[in-house]
């Protein structure tokens, strides 16, 4: 290419990051609010009433945050109330994100189009292990076909469970699937979520994923004492601890656990690299990570979890460790998670699986006020419980990946977003696009993942035949996760993701345990 034309490239590039940062921050600064009457807090778990009193007027302010937002949509009772949180939740950012997108779009396929690709998607997956755009299409179809017949019978399951309280009920609408999900599991499982929330107290289980991980790899965590700035520690809550290796005392790396909401903060849930790292003679620097997350905080009273946010802790941690591990090659190019972005979840989906491990429970989920540990007849109610639903929320995720692909496959000049997505939810979801909503704009990953949010799912294909290894020997047996930190984490990028499940698994991973797995059954 001439000059004029990389220098060209250049500016895109530089005009994308920015665009992406507004994206992001608009997100991060529309937080919406509903208020609501007292009663209408019916069906929310007694901790959470109580952080949610009435204020002037009498009313209940509700926020958008998740902290907020998903136990209400999941417990309350008043489906008005459901309503109204779940609509302000999808305009956020509308107004300024939707122009804001528009651009994102129009400069990225300029970019792609300018280097001779026929779309951005068909750039961004050149590079990963699916390989062109119309394979990872293709993958969207397989993966929607294989969960059809499962995402129908779920969603009469929900229709019938809706049609016990309004037996004129002719459809599911969105604010009402986590609820009914919610009862279904209850009344066929004899699970609620909420039942499980008092033996997970923050505290508690973030101790436990910090020694499951140092019983795992090998590592320990030491905290530091490091005043705020002195190491760029950002603000007061955040926890800072070095990592060293158990056997040998050599320091691995620094991390940083933001784990907290407040006002200006990232809303959702992810690891970020603070610092890369790079391992070779006359180049010596440790990798540092953060964990960006809003659990409930401690400091504002009893902070319970979900069974279903302590399975995030253990996913975000295990990018984390991919970060750590796999963060002392001689090239910053290939270090930590720097491998095919398809595979980047694989590692952290592998260690959602210890957030359903009796053992691993067992040394952290006690009630917070009897000290007695989680049942483990709960536990298995709770397992049965996940599998409800199961289709609807495959396709819920071939819902997102559809929209990322879509909007970069296509020429942005060529359709509207909102009737684009209103498209491919009929598609995909059974649920009815609801006018006046707009998620795209709210839809953080169309920054970061662009085209290629498929790889959630592509990664947990792997990731289910990865977990085949550790169930063979019994996860107690610690052998297998050394293995797996020796041959999958620490070699980072330096090789080819297929290349190395070959080398863990002793042949191509395949698909059956993938399979198996959408296929059990719920209860």
């Amino acid at each position: 290419r001439d000059q004029a034309t990389r220098d060209e490239v250049r500016g895109l590039r530089e005009q994308l990051v920015l665009i992406g940062q507004e994206f992001g921050k608009n997100i991060i600064e529309d937080v919406r609010t509903i208020e609501i009457d007292p009663a209408e807090l019916d069906g929310l778990p007694t901790d959470y009433v109580a952080s949610h009193q009435p204020g002037e007027g009498g009313k209940v302010r509700i926020t958008t945050d998740n902290t907020d937002y998903v136990p209400f949509i999941t417990y309350a009772r008043s489906s008005r109330a459901r309503e109204a949180l779940w609509r302000a939740y999808r305009e956020r950012a509308q107004k300024t994100n939707l122009p804001v997108l528009d651009r994102l779009l129009r400069r990225r396929h300029e970019l792609a189009t300018l280097l001779g690709y026929p779309s951005y998607a068909a750039l961004a997956t050149e590079d990963k292990m699916i390989g062109t755009a119309d394979k990872a299409a293709a993958f969207i179809e397989e993966i929607a076909a294989a969960s059809g017949d499962r995402s129908a019978r779920d969603y009469a399951q929900l229709l019938l469970r809706k049609q016990k309280d309004d037996p004129s009920a002719k459809q599911v609408d969105p604010w009402d699937a986590s609820y009914l999900s919610d009862r279904v599991s209850h009344e066929q499982a004899g699970y609620s979520a909420q039942e499980v929330r008092p033996y997970l107290e923050y505290r508690r289980v973030s101790t436990g994923v910090l020694a499951t991980m140092s019983r795992l790899f090998g590592v320990r965590f030491v905290p530091s004492e490091e005043d705020v700035g002195a190491s760029g520690r950002w603000h007061e809550s955040v926890e800072l601890f070095d990592v060293v290796d158990d056997t040998s005392d050599r320091p691995i790396g620094r991390i940083y656990l933001d784990m907290h909401p407040r006002d200006g903060k990232y809303k959702h849930y992810a690891q970020f690299t603070v610092r890369t790292g790079v391992h070779r003679p006359g180049r010596e620097r440790l990798p540092e990570g953060a964990l960006l997350c809003n659990f409930p905080d401690p400091s504002r009273g009893t902070a319970l979890l979900e069974l279903d946010q302590v399975r995030t802790f253990f996913h975000e941690f295990g990018h984390l460790m991919h970060h750590l591990l796999g963060g002392h090659t001689p090239w910053a190019g290939v270090s930590g998670v720097a491998t095919e972005w398809d595979f980047v979840e694989a590692p952290s989906q592998l260690l959602e699986e210890w957030a359903w491990d009796p053992a691993t429970l067992a040394t952290f989920a006690r009630h917070h006020d009897t000290n007695e540990p989680l049942p483990a007849a709960l536990l298995d109610k709770a397992r049965k419980a996940d599998a409800l639903g199961k289709g609807l929320w495959v396709r819920q995720q071939m819902l997102y990946a559809a929209v990322s692909l879509e909007y970069h496959r296509r020429d942005p000049a060529t359709f509207d977003t909102s009737k684009l997505l209103a498209e491919l939810q009929a598609r995909y979801t059974p649920y009815r696009y609801i006018e006046g909503t707009a998620f795209q704009a709210s839809f953080g990953h169309l920054s970061g993942y662009s085209a290629v949010y498929y790889t959630y799912m592509w990664s947990l294909v792997i990731a289910k035949d990865l977990f085949s290894k550790f169930t063979a020997a019994g996860l107690d047996d610690v052998a297998p996760a050394r293995r797996y930190r020796d041959e999958v984490l620490v070699p980072g990028g330096s090789r080819p993701a297929a290349e190395l499940c070959e080398r863990f698994l002793g042949r191509p991973y395949e698909v059956g345990a993938y399979r198996a797995w959408l296929d059990q059954a719920a209860v």
